[in-house]
């Protein structure tokens, strides 16, 4: 079972507006859950091979840029302390981002990993989008991820989307804990396509238990399902809004059967276009590589 821990949360920091917000996101959850805060700056070993700009970048005495990039970041981390009295760490490394990101994260026992969607700096990898779907894919903790749009603060609708697939229970528990630390609404909605009508007994029967259960742990919680979809991604970020969400949490396979890639073309739509956080948490599988509720089927909750 997948349970909600953030006493150690790191968020990749390259000095742009949207690792700017990832920081105020990953420290305001470290103040509500009293975690701890890793600053990682990555310095690019391969930055020379970049030419996205009009000429490639070069750093004449590396060393001396690491030294700048930990003078900022030790200026960062004392700001963050200042203001969200929480405990700050900082990290400066070389090499590839998405390596050293996921090196770092389990170095310290990571419990999250918080970070934007785009914008490296030209000293690193400009996009930092794929970078981002690289982690996610990576990584054995859950990641936490956002646009620049994402700039509302407070969780206190959060929206979980659940389709007939057994892996997509395995946030629930996480989820219902997350809300009751943050005295969240939780919203629970149902995606059945155009052939999935004879899901929809079993998908009740799911949303009843996901109810009760969140009613036991003292957490509100609606329920809806919605028909004949035609696109699941669209369908959660529009149902996101209608419910005034402020974050949402996914699994990282959604419909990996089908598309061929672990992390699915429903994860990647939702982390890309999604104007709030979204929290990716990667399944638990058994020792024989089988899913684990997908042996329990409607109890594998």
């Amino acid at each position: 079972m997948i349970h909600f821990n953030s006493s150690k949360i790191l968020i990749p920091v390259d000095f742009s507006e949207t690792s700017m917000l990832a920081i105020k996101h990953g420290a305001f959850l470290a103040k509500y859950t009293k975690g701890d805060v890793y600053l990682l700056h990555v310095i690019n070993k391969q930055y020379e091979h970049y030419a996205v700009l009009e000429q490639p970048m070069h750093i004449e005495d590396p060393a001396s840029y690491e030294t700048s990039a930990s003078n900022k970041l030790n200026e960062l981390a004392d700001t963050v302390r200042s203001e969200y009295g929480v405990s700050v760490n900082t990290i400066v490394s070389l090499g590839n981002p998405t390596k050293e990101i996921i090196n770092n994260s389990k170095e310290i026992k990571a419990d999250m990993i918080v970070m934007g969607t785009h914008g490296y700096s030209p000293l690193e990898e400009l996009v930092i989008g794929s970078n981002t779907l690289k982690v996610i894919t990576k990584s054995a903790c859950p990641v936490m991820t956002m646009s620049e749009n994402a700039s509302r603060f407070g969780y206190k609708n959060i929206l979980i989307p659940i389709d007939t697939s057994g892996h997509s229970r395995q946030k629930v528990n996480y989820s219902i804990e997350l809300s009751k630390i943050f005295s969240a609404h939780l919203h629970v909605v149902g995606l059945l396509g155009s052939n999935d009508d004879n899901e929809q007994p079993g998908m009740d029967v799911v949303m009843g238990q996901i109810k009760k259960m969140a009613t036991d742990k003292s957490v509100n919680c609606t329920t809806e399902v919605l028909n004949n979809v035609k696109n699941r991604a669209d369908a959660t970020i529009k149902h996101a809004e209608k419910v005034k969400a402020d974050l949402m949490i996914i699994m990282t396979d959604q419909e990996a059967e089908i598309s061929g890639f672990f992390l699915g073309p429903y994860s990647q739509q939702i982390i890309h276009h999604s104007k709030v956080p979204v929290i990716a948490i990667t399944p638990e599988i058994n020792s024989d590589g089988t899913d684990i509720s997908v042996l329990s089927g409607t109890s594998g909750l």
